[in-house]
């Protein structure tokens, strides 16, 4: 089993009534005893406007207008293919997948219900792994403030990340984290930690 880390960008928190703007993922999986980000199988995809409601302060964040999508983006249904392509060579070179994003919450919706609309099947699935409560309950801590504090204790040395709220950028850069804990987390249980 492996995980793709995901990252959206979007117009707005909701999926049906926002758009989705684009889609970022990478594969992180386990090689010769560790987990690792596997930089080179990566997607990404940016995705004209689909009708819904746009928010200046969502557009602000990744600077994503809709008249750049108009011109760059790929129509939904076709990034939504491209997509769904890209986890199936995925599954076929490494096997099940689970999806993993910080929140899973957010980001697993706004694609499934694309891919339902327009698909008619999603291929992620209806639920997924969420970063940050494996992070909380590795680290026994109940909240994302006392999780980065535990994290910058027990060494955790956040990757760069030159593109904030660029979605591959984002899920990489999460994908980082996620490998840190399972890292930490498989040390625990074989090298005796307490």
């Amino acid at each position: 089993m492996f995980y793709l880390s995901i990252d959206v960008e979007t117009s707005g928190p909701f999926p049906g009534l926002h758009d989705l703007v684009s889609i970022g993922a990478v594969v992180v999986r386990e090689d010769y005893g560790a987990w690792q980000v596997d930089d080179a199988r990566s997607f990404y995809v940016e995705v004209q406007p689909q009708g819904g409601e746009i928010l200046s302060e969502a557009t602000d964040i990744h600077g994503l207008s809709p008249e750049v999508l108009r011109e760059k983006g790929v129509p939904v249904q076709k990034a939504l293919s491209q997509f769904g392509d890209w986890c199936q060579q995925q599954r076929e070179a490494f096997g099940s997948f689970k999806t993993a994003a910080w929140p899973i919450s957010f980001d697993l919706p706004f694609i499934g219900w694309l891919f339902q609309k327009h698909l008619g099947s999603n291929p992620l699935g209806h639920s997924g792994f969420d970063i940050a409560s494996y992070g909380m309950g590795l680290l026994c801590c109940s909240n994302k403030d006392q999780l980065e504090f535990r994290m910058a204790q027990a060494g955790y040395e956040e990757a760069t990340n030159d593109q904030l709220h660029h979605a591959l950028s984002d899920a990489i850069s999460q994908a980082h984290m996620l490998v840190w804990m399972l890292n930490q987390a498989d040390y625990r249980v074989i090298g005796g930690m307490e």
